[in-house]
């Protein structure tokens, strides 16, 4: 008697080290089912798993089916589905669709004529897969469906791409990965700088990464592995970048508070549960206020792209570009949108770390030119002197990794920050909630912080209880001591 499959083996399965997944975005339309048609078809042709095509290809295209005809549009008619598989060779391929419908599918499906191939409803999935199941999606905000298919295959076919080869295929020409749809919403940036990353989820992304260490489900087998390796070296890292988010979420709060409504995030990474990302702090305090969102990475822009659409009031946009090629970035659509006659506030939240000092020096004098009077820009960054024996060793798991990690000193970012009007009492360091110094080993904290103001005239701008300003050269720079 054959092993009856159930939802432990799935979840099993989607966390296995031996996993390779790829999803695309696609907007809720009936053109969406032949695309995810095609996208299954050629990224199992890429994995060599021809045995299951058909049957996956006729389980997707039905539930992309229903989710068009049942995810509710948002205000402007818009929708968003999400496809995504994730192959286990020799074990099992999981195909899911999300939606944004929270609720639970249903048997005999009635909907219109030729949406998908068959008028059977949910039975198709009941007949072709092992298990199929529904879930709440992690943010919230629907459900997702997920059908468990064996694979008998016990190696990959002749030919077919090995793992470090399985990378999601370009939904589009060079430079652009969502569709027209969705321009208004999330940019992809014009072409002339240099090439964006694609999707590859055999290697760790930073984003990834950042989501496993701080208890987040948007990570693969990579991400994990490197993720569990540097809080091996570092186990304090997990509330470092806890309470670096903590504070960034405070010091947007205070900026909107202040009267800041324009806020552009770079670097964003990917976004959290509702309730916990920029635009929910800065509209917390101003209802008005609005975002945009910049990554080079495609998975945070999808993403941001899926949630942005089903937020309530959608003050927010995404866009695909590169920071460091910060003219470019600057001279996009969707940046060229922000009111330059007011003033707006830039955050660099754990961003900085990933870029050398060449590019981060020309990122801030670039921005420090262009953003106009009254402007404040804010800094979280990771501190290469908050635990110097660990240090190194997250340096060298990146390096390992092919990822640029450079955490700075309080004197390298005095440096850093050396042309900007710090805001009293200057660079100030993050304190980690719970974690108190033994023997002088465990840091008190991970991140450096500080705001910044576009010009002298500017800290008047914050409102009559924002701090003096003081010049980080006159030493407004202190390591915070105490729990």
């Amino acid at each position: 008697m054959s092993h009856r499959i159930t939802r432990s083996d799935l979840l099993r399965a989607l966390d296995s080290p031996a996993a390779v997944s790829a999803c695309v975005a696609l907007p809720s339309r009936l053109e969406s089912v032949r695309q995810t048609r095609r996208f299954v078809s050629d990224q199992l042709g890429r994995w060599g798993c021809e045995s299951l095509t058909d049957s996956t290809v006729r389980i997707c295209s039905e539930l992309a089916a229903n989710a068009v005809t049942h995810a509710e549009p948002d205000a402007e008619g818009r929708g968003e589905i999400l496809v995504s598989l994730t192959f286990v060779a020799g074990e099992a391929l999981i195909a899911q669709v999300a939606d944004s419908d929270p609720s639970p599918p249903v048997p005999k499906i009635t909907r219109p004529q030729g949406l998908a191939e068959s008028g059977r409803g949910l039975s198709i999935v009941t007949k072709l897969s092992d298990y199929w199941s529904a879930s709440p999606r992690s943010d919230g905000q629907g459900k997702t469906v997920s059908a468990y298919l064996r694979d008998h295959q016990q190696a990959l076919a002749p030919g077919a791409a090995s793992v470090a080869d399985r990378a999601l295929p370009p939904l589009a020409g060079p430079g652009r990965m969502l569709s027209e749809d969705a321009a208004g919403l999330v940019a992809a940036a014009e072409p002339g700088g240099a090439e964006l990353p694609k999707l590859d989820f055999s290697k760790p992304a930073v984003a990834r990464v950042c989501d496993y260490v701080t208890g987040g489900t948007e990570n693969y087998p990579a991400d994990r592995a490197l993720g569990r390796q540097l809080l091996a070296v570092a186990p304090w890292l997990d509330r470092a970048a806890a309470a670096a988010r903590a504070h960034g979420q405070h010091v947007v709060r205070h900026l909107a508070s202040q009267g800041i409504v324009q806020f552009l995030d770079l670097g964003c990474g990917l976004p959290h549960r509702r309730g916990r990302n920029v635009h929910d702090a800065a509209q917390d305090a101003q209802r008005e206020a609005s975002v945009v969102y910049v990554d080079r990475d495609p998975m945070v822009q999808a993403h941001i792209r899926t949630r942005t659409l089903f937020e309530e009031t959608p003050r927010e946009m995404g866009l695909h570009a590169d920071i460091t090629l910060t003219e470019d970035m600057l001279a996009q659509p969707a940046i060229a949108r922000l009111d330059r006659r007011r003033p707006m506030a830039v955050l660099l939240h754990e961003v900085l770390p990933w870029i050398n000092d060449d590019k981060a020096r020309h990122l801030l004098d670039t921005l420090r030119s262009w953003l106009p009077d009254g402007s404040v820009l804010s800094v979280v960054h990771a501190a290469a002197d908050s635990h110097p024996e660990s240090t190194p060793d997250l340096v060298a798991l990146y390096q390992e990794a092919g990822i640029l990690y450079r955490p700075r000193t309080l004197e390298q970012l005095l440096t850093l920050a050396a042309d900007w009007d710090v805001d009293g009492p200057g660079i100030t360091a993050v304190p980690l909630e719970g974690l108190r110094a033994v023997d002088g080993r465990e840091p008190l904290y991970g991140s450096y912080a500080f705001t910044a103001c576009a010009s002298e005239s500017a800290g008047s701008r914050l409102g009559p209880n924002a701090p003096a300003h003081t010049p980080v050269a006159a030493g407004g720079a202190y390591r915070e001591a105490t729990q």
